[in-house]
């Protein structure tokens, strides 16, 4: 998802992500299932239940109720930076971690601005695990100007640039996704295997009694065919359960409480960010 080889003065950071795909009896979609951040020799993972590693380290997500509980069983940092942990959503079931990698050490700098606050840049990575839907949802604030990956470099504007730093994939997503697929040459920081790995290439087929049929765009499937699809949810009822939410997000939310034809899947609050 994103590189960054001279993040923390060269001990580098990275975050990988591992999908997972759901073949239902009319439609097909895959979701974030796992996520893993990587400073220096550390590594922290968050497994899809809110399950939390921290450089082999499990401490499990506790549901206790208690809206005012937070960082249960969790260490206070990870690799020097602050880690937090809050249960969100409505019913305060949605585990919550924020690492905030704001730099805001200026020890040993001589002459040091009155508007300090404001040269500061935020920096922070939010991980949400929800356990009814099992999905992960992933946000990255920061500005790394060495940035590769998914995330795609923030000098390269609209482009969705190769390896290479050239070759512009924009139009082909399928293509772009396989070239950030982690590779056999570079360190991975999920702690157990599973397939496919490189060089095996994605998987965009799934069997169907024993044939193979595509998966496609779910989100634009379900524009086109997704309401007539009996024992769905409809897309009005949809579009009222995800009224709190605005542009693309609403439009997100509206096509994975149809897919799933759970109405509560509108609760978590990551549509909203």
């Amino acid at each position: 998802m994103l590189s960054s080889p001279t993040f923390a003065s060269g001990s580098g950071l990275s975050v990988h992500i591992r999908t997972t795909r759901v073949d239902g009896r009319v439609l097909s979609y895959s979701y974030i299932s796992g996520a893993a951040v990587g400073i220096g020799n550390n590594i922290l993972e968050v497994q899809q239940d809110g399950t939390l590693f921290v450089n082999g380290k499990r401490y499990v997500a506790v549901h206790t109720g208690d809206t005012n509980v937070s960082n249960v069983f969790l260490p206070g940092e990870f690799a020097t930076y602050p880690l937090t942990k809050n249960m969100i959503g409505k019913k305060k079931k949605i585990t919550q971690y924020v690492l905030n990698l704001t730099d805001t050490n200026f020890d040993g700098v001589e002459d040091k601005p009155k508007d300090l606050d404001a040269m500061i840049k935020p920096m922070t990575i939010t991980i949400h695990a929800n356990p009814r839907t099992h999905m992960l949802f992933v946000k990255i604030d920061c500005n790394i100007e060495d940035g590769i990956g998914l995330l795609g470099n923030p000098l390269s504007g609209n482009r969705l640039l190769g390896r290479d730093g050239v070759t512009d994939m924009s139009k082909d997503w399928n293509i772009y996704g396989e070239e950030w697929q982690v590779r056999d040459t570079e360190h991975k920081l999920f702690q157990e295997l599973r397939a496919p790995q490189y060089p095996d290439s994605c998987i965009y087929y799934a069997s169907d009694k024993g044939h193979s049929k595509k998966i496609h765009n779910l989100r634009r499937r379900l524009l086109a065919d997704g309401e007539d699809t009996k024992g769905m949810v409809t897309r009005e009822a949809a579009k009222d359960a995800c009224a709190d939410f605005d542009g693309v997000n609403k439009d997100n939310c509206v096509h994975d409480v149809m897919v799933m034809g759970d109405l509560e899947v509108a609760e978590d609050p990551s549509y909203g960010i």
